[in-house]
């Protein structure tokens, strides 16, 4: 008896000695404030039941920069948009850190030299390769208009057909992203097909956040079913033979290859450019949503598109067949900006997420300077900022005209960045935008679209910290190619 009581005394002070190490916080001097929470799981139950709600009240009570505690993680919030810039550039908020947990935890690979081959790809998505992405893009995209709008014999339809809006993506824009990334290689090899891939990711991304905290993947077996149908790929030799192999693709495998790496590395990293496209289709779900959830949205943005078609089509020689766009061309859009930016607007749910590498002082933007803890975390939470009704009147309702020659002002002072979308080094964002808003300019030039009746569904809210927020279920939409269209193209 006296054995017991001496080893359950034991188990209670290691209890106890693992708390105050590893849960307890004590604020030091000119730390941010630390709100209460839960002795065990910290204010973990809070956030994950609805993000934004908590850190407005939040804000409210300590201010714009506090630290909370998510089980045995200390992340300092920031939420003063101003503060954006300087939260970007100072030197010991690490990202490396951020994107090697991702690696390891979610995909199972460490990059080697990841600052230089991730600088260097990252020039392959930008000026004339973006440019060269964009038209490979627009043609992929154009087959895949002909394809869902073919019957069941194959020949070309105007009637209306029916399909969920997830599908109607998957089926056009997920496939052209799919092939403009990986090339479409040989058309018989039934290993590596959009469709196919779009499913077992679709599944695996619902596990991201678990894996990403490092949970093992083994604790979820639809994960591990999804993740052996996504490594089923061509081997990098034979992605490297396809000509119309994506130039990213192409000068990161190679690089990886220069520095011996596995090919089950190669494929872990493919996985992960696919994972950052994902996101690309996930907006465009809610763009469109969007649009036909709001006739006034829907028929404000057609007017723009059919009447920049007009324009084009004016200009052109009776013996042109396709009205091209130049990425000026759709820069200048003002509504399709507008729709583009309002829906990042409700439907993100990125975390931008930095370690801290030694004690911090930060000056936020207006003056004020607080310490950041070694070995912390540090975030800002760009949803609670595009959800601030001090910055956005209204800001839960959808306004697609919100953007259109706006600015939008925090303590008086103009904000240089009112949407915070996808990550704040991602040198693919423009890309991303643009493929977007191709997308969205073909799609309401090519079709109508309408909502089946009773169909409607949200942001799921259970997956704040992902880039976009999935819905909460798929709906069902009807549509058909509209009269007298021309083939769009992209210069």
């Amino acid at each position: 008896m006296v054995a017991l009581t001496v080893y359950l005394a034991i188990a209670v002070a290691v209890c106890v000695a693992a708390y105050f190490k590893f849960l307890f916080r004590k604020r030091r001097e000119n730390e941010p404030p630390i709100p209460t929470g839960h002795w065990f799981w910290g204010n973990g139950e809070e956030f994950s039941k609805n993000a934004v709600k908590f850190l407005h009240s939040t804000q409210k009570k300590l201010g714009d920069i506090f630290t909370i505690r998510l089980f045995n993680q200390h992340m300092t919030v920031i939420l003063d948009p101003h503060s954006y810039e300087k939260f970007v550039k100072e030197r010991n908020f690490d990202f490396d850190k951020i994107q090697k947990q991702v690696n390891h935890n979610v995909f199972s690979f460490e990059l080697v030299n990841a600052r230089k081959m991730l600088k260097e790809a990252g020039k392959t998505v930008r000026g004339p390769y973006l440019n060269k992405g964009m038209a490979q893009f627009s043609n992929y995209l154009n087959e895949t208009f002909v394809e869902v709008t073919q019957s069941s014999t194959g020949e070309h339809t105007d009637e209306w057909k029916t399909a969920g809006l997830r599908s109607f993506n998957s089926q056009t824009l997920f496939a052209s992203l799919f092939y403009t990334i990986f090339g479409k290689g040989d058309a018989s090899d039934p290993r590596f097909k959009p469709l196919s891939v779009y499913k077992n990711f679709d599944t695996f991304h619902k596990y991201f956040n678990f894996l990403w905290l490092g949970m093992p993947v083994k604790f979820f077996p639809k994960a591990v079913k999804a993740l052996e149908g996504l490594c089923q790929q061509p081997t990098s030799a034979e992605l490297l033979q396809r000509d119309d192999l994506s130039e990213y693709l192409r000068f990161s495998t190679n690089f990886m290859i220069e520095h011996n790496q596995t090919e089950q590395d190669i494929i872990g990293h493919n996985l992960v450019y696919l994972h950052v496209n994902y996101n690309t289709f996930r907006l465009a779900f809610w763009i469109l949503y969007k649009l036909l959830e709001n006739r006034e949205a829907l028929e404000g943005l057609r007017k723009e598109v059919d009447e920049v078609v007009r324009c084009k089509r004016a200009e052109m020689d009776d013996d042109e067949e396709e009205i091209v766009f130049s990425m000026e061309e759709i820069e200048s859009l003002k509504v399709l900006d507008s729709v583009v930016n309002e829906t990042l607007r409700v439907a993100s749910g990125v975390f931008v997420v930095r370690s801290v590498l030694d004690d911090t002082e930060f000056e936020m933007e207006n003056g004020q300077t607080f310490t950041v803890r070694k070995g912390d975390k540090v975030a800002m939470y760009p949803p609670a900022i595009h959800k601030d009704p001090e910055i956005f009147e209204n800001p839960d309702e959808y306004k697609y005209d919100r953007f259109v020659d706006a600015k939008f002002y925090k303590y008086g002072k103009e904000i240089k960045n009112p949407v915070m979308a996808f990550g704040a080094l991602c040198p693919g964002k423009k890309y991303a935008i643009v493929q977007s808003k191709w997308f969205l300019l073909t799609s309401m030039y090519s079709f109508d679209m309408e909502l089946c009746e009773g169909e409607s569904t949200q942001p799921d809210i259970n997956y704040y910290g992902h880039e976009i927020l999935p819905p909460t279920k798929e709906v069902q939409i009807r549509y058909r190619l509209r009269q007298n269209i021309e083939k769009l193209s992209f210069l």
